[in-house]
C-alpha cells in the first residue's frame, strides 16, 4: 500500500534507469560522467573510488568531465607521558566542480569532507605507516560516496541534461 501512495505523489527512485522525457536517467548520467586526473597516490584512489561508483565503461560517451581538488592533513591526537603521539587524525576535503564536454562553464560545484583516525603503536612504525594508509582509503572511500550522492542529486534534478 505505501509504494501506491509513493507512486502518487512523483516519487522516483534515484537510479531509476527509465528515461524521463528528453533527460537522461541518473545512472546512464553518472555513467557519462569523466573524472579528471587528481594529483598525488591518495588522489589516484580517490579517483579510482568516483569511477568504480559512476559506473563508467567503454562504449559511453562522457558528457561531463569532474574535477576534483583534494586536501588531506594529518593531526596528532592523544599525547602519552614522553610526548609522543598516541593516536592521529585524518582530514580529507574535496573540492570538485562539474563542466560539460568539450568545455565549458561549471553547472555544478560542490564539496566534500570525511574524518578518519587510527592508534600509534609504540616502536611499531611499519604498522602505524600501514594503518594510516588504510585511514587515508577508507576517507577516499567515504569522500567518493559523497560526491556521487551529491552528483546524482544533481543529475535527478535534471540539471545535467546540458
Amino acid at each position: 500500500m505505501a509504494a501506491l501512495g509513493l507512486g502518487g505523489c512523483g516519487f522516483r527512485p534515484l537510479y531509476d534507469d527509465r528515461p524521463r522525457g528528453e533527460a537522461p536517467s541518473t545512472a546512464r548520467a553518472l555513467a557519462a560522467t569523466r573524472v579528471a586526473t587528481i594529483p598525488d597516490r591518495q588522489g589516484q584512489i580517490l579517483r579510482n573510488a568516483i569511477i568504480q561508483r559512476l559506473g563508467n565503461g567503454p562504449g559511453i560517451a562522457p558528457r561531463h568531465e569532474l574535477r576534483v581538488a583534494l586536501t588531506i592533513r594529518r593531526e596528532l591526537l592523544g599525547v602519552r607521558r614522553d610526548e609522543t603521539a598516541s593516536r592521529q587524525r585524518v582530514n580529507a576535503t574535496a573540492e570538485f566542480t562539474l563542466r560539460p564536454l568539450p568545455s565549458g562553464d561549471p553547472v555544478f560545484a560542490g564539496r566534500a569532507y570525511a574524518v578518519d583516525a587510527f592508534n600509534i603503536v609504540p616502536n611499531e612504525f611499519f604498522a602505524a605507516q600501514l594503518s594510516g594508509e588504510a585511514a587515508e582509503a577508507r576517507v577516499a572511500e567515504r569522500l567518493a560516496e559523497d560526491i556521487v550522492a551529491q552528483l546524482a542529486a544533481f543529475y535527478a534534478r535534471g540539471a545535467g541534461s546540458t
